[in-house]
């Protein structure tokens, strides 16, 4: 892999990614994973409903999904750098509403603040420049941005220490400055490969120019709604949309099962560790053997993951092996080529806007799922048939990926290139 301008300078495209993952990091271990282990405390001081707490985490997936059209055309419009600080500024603000919140009310407004924050801060930012950055060698430049957010599950056993030594709301006001702070410093990455006169996957200028654009090259937003490919994607990605349940309720359900808080925490931060070296492995075989063959069997995996998931106990501690092995790969290539393969049958020139769209698409099952999940424990004291069920759900995901028979972007281009 060649990944050096000349011998003494190492392609900036690398070390874009790497500031993504960082971002991704606290973005996803802190405002996404790490709320987890907050659930808890909450109950115990408020003595609010597991349902009641979860329908936060819905608010912000609703608001996410509804602005994520929106959100793509500020990016395309405006640029990632000056959405990515408005996008800090409003999670900072929505972390400190959530500190002090003493009533529901409080509570779903800072969930309110903080998911239009998330939509404009850093991720989808970082996943249009380095997805501009790389083309042959997309996979692995995603998977280095993906390991922030597999790293992110380190961030429970750090976050679980600080609410034990300070409290949950102490905790969240010292991660809300961390996130504004770093947050603010890596939007200086943020700039795109023809700002720096370089060309995607470090080609020289003469090999760029025989393809004739710097990478910004793709399919209009019209044109993207006009195949049956995106609405496949689509459908593949929403039978994946349990996966918002189970970032809220995974270690609330390995507490229920027997598990300490501390133990809960040290499962989820391993499962962090695979994630950071499966989702750079599984970008690079997926360069080598076919992303979207990958992401089929991704589905597949997190099917059997999420089963097993749920019927693992401290007394069936024989399972977490298991659950490691596959919903961490299922997981890892989702994660990994979700965004990559929409870059890949679309281009990337309105690729914001078009994974907005989809996003918004996908909302009800990413706006239902930890709630229903919420509910099911409140009723039945358990999450087994709920994880069960999302897994059957998940698995489905397969079937729609191997429905599409578009080529892709690249293939267009090359056969629009013979023609002309």
């Amino acid at each position: 892999m060649r990944i050096t301008l000349s011998p003494r300078r190492v392609f900036r495209g690398w070390y874009v990614a790497l500031g993504g993952a960082l971002g991704n990091f606290l973005m996803f271990g802190i405002v996404g994973i790490g709320f987890g282990v907050f659930v808890k405390p909450m109950r115990e001081e408020l003595n609010w409903s597991v349902a009641a707490i979860s329908l936060g985490v819905s608010l912000r997936s609703f608001e996410q999904g509804l602005l994520a059209p929106l959100t793509g055309l500020l990016v395309d419009r405006f640029g990632p750098r000056r959405t990515s600080i408005a996008g800090l500024l409003a999670v900072f603000a929505g972390m400190i509403m959530f500190s002090q919140a003493q009533t529901l009310t409080v509570f779903y407004a800072s969930s309110i603040v903080i998911a239009g924050g998330q939509s404009l801060a850093l991720g989808t930012q970082f996943a249009v420049v380095v997805l501009s950055w790389f083309r042959r060698m997309r996979g692995r430049a995603m998977g280095i941005l993906n390991t922030g957010n597999g790293a992110g599950y380190l961030a429970a056993p750090i976050l679980t220490l600080a609410v034990t030594i300070i409290g949950w709301r102490s905790t969240l006001v010292v991660c809300a400055f961390i996130i504004l702070v770093v947050g603010l410093l890596l939007t200086g990455l943020l700039d795109l490969p023809e700002h720096r006169g370089l060309w995607p996957d470090n080609d020289e200028p003469s090999a760029a120019m025989l393809a004739g654009d710097s990478g910004m090259t793709g399919m209009s937003v019209a044109e993207a709604l006009r195949t049956p490919a995106f609405y496949l994607l689509v459908l593949a990605n929403a039978s994946a949309g349990s996966m918002n349940a189970w970032v809220v309720h995974q270690i609330p359900h390995l507490e229920n099962v027997g598990f300490s808080r501390e133990i809960a925490s040290l499962i989820t931060g391993m499962y962090g560790v695979i994630q950071i070296l499966l989702r750079f492995a599984t970008g690079w075989l997926g360069d080598r053997a076919g992303r979207r063959q990958l992401f089929t069997w991704s589905f597949v995996a997190q099917g059997i993951g999420l089963v097993i998931f749920a019927n693992l106990t401290a007394a069936r501690l024989w399972l977490l092996p298991l659950y490691y092995l596959t919903y961490s790969f299922g997981h890892a290539g989702w994660v990994v080529f979700q965004q990559t393969l929409i870059a890949d049958y679309f281009g990337v020139r309105r690729f914001a806007t078009i994974r907005g769209l989809a996003s918004t698409l996908q909302l009800p099952v990413g706006v239902l799922s930890p709630f229903i999940a919420g509910w099911m424990f409140d009723q039945y004291g358990s999450y087994a048939t709920i994880f069960t069920i999302y897994g059957v759900i998940a698995a489905t995901g397969a079937i729609w990926v191997m429905a599409i028979r578009r080529p892709l972007w690249v293939d267009v281009e090359h056969r629009s290139d013979n023609l002309t």
